[in-house]
């Protein structure tokens, strides 16, 4: 059995939340059906050759007018030391509106903040009150859960220009940036990169029609950001489009070509380090 944690997946109670974007807006999804129920942990207790030893809940719209009533579902669901939780904060918030939702939000298992901007929704991140939300951020001790498309262009810079001046505020960057096979992408990976505490998740490729082949970009993200700083998550349910939750993990072992020292950071350390787990 191999142990892994995962940064990234959702857990869903269709009853308890109110998740309007799976319930009345579901997108196109193949294998919808199987994403629109219920996920429990429960249901990754018992895999066959892994054992789930830690992960990181992203908000999942619980109930975006009030976040924290997710975190106080988590702690219901979860035990203590094996999970920590990204909450979800409007980052292009006003200044004073953002700080009340962060401060709303203060839990224990509370780690980062998460706000989509992908798409036409990226521009929200060069509003002028972004800077300042994101040093209060970085103030409260949590990070940024940032999901953009690594190919856009402006949106990087503006993003490296403010982390350069909050050298203590992490970034971690959602689903491999979102890269498919014809994105111009590698220059603003690189900007990122250069970012001392900046990580990448490589996770994410069932949301695109044609991702890059998976080999050929882990070796680049390899390549910029460092075996420390690149980590593997499943993005369950959301996988389910493609993959069982054990399916993807095998994947990614098989990506690693029996490199075990690569595969235990990938799958668990570089998890355990970044988002503190004892």
């Amino acid at each position: 059995m191999s142990k892994i944690i995962d940064p990234h997946l959702h857990f869903f109670s269709l009853q308890q939340g109110q998740y309007h974007w799976l319930k009345h807006t579901p997108p196109a999804w193949q294998n919808l059906d199987l994403i629109r129920q219920d996920h429990l942990p429960e249901a990754l207790s018992d895999l066959r050759d892994f054992t789930l030893e830690g992960c990181v809940h992203i908000e999942a719209g619980f109930d975006n007018d009030q976040p924290r009533r997710e975190l106080d579902w988590l702690a219901e669901i979860l035990p203590v030391p094996r999970y920590k939780a990204v909450g979800y904060a409007q980052i292009d918030a006003p200044n004073a509106q953002f700080r009340a939702q962060l401060d709303a939000l203060h839990h224990p298992s509370l780690i980062a903040v998460r706000d989509i901007t992908e798409g036409h929704d990226a521009a929200r991140l060069q509003s002028p009150q972004v800077a300042d939300n994101l040093a209060y951020l970085s103030e409260c001790g949590l990070h940024f859960e940032a999901q953009f498309e690594l190919s856009q262009h402006t949106v990087v810079q503006h993003l490296c220009d403010i982390a350069r001046q909050l050298p203590q505020l992490r970034i971690m960057l959602n689903h491999s940036g979102l890269v498919g096979q014809h994105d111009n992408w590698q220059d603003n990976a690189a900007r990122l990169a250069a970012l001392p505490h900046c990580a990448i998740k490589f996770s994410g490729h069932e949301l695109l029609d044609h991702p890059l082949p998976l080999q050929a970009q882990l070796h680049s993200l390899l390549n910029l950001f460092g075996r420390e700083r690149v980590m593997f998550a499943s993005n369950h349910p959301v996988c389910l489009i493609q993959h069982s939750y054990e399916a993807i993990w095998h994947k990614y072992l098989n990506l690693c070509e029996d490199d075990a020292p690569l595969w235990h950071q990938l799958s668990y350390a570089n998890a355990k380090s970044w988002y503190g787990f004892s």
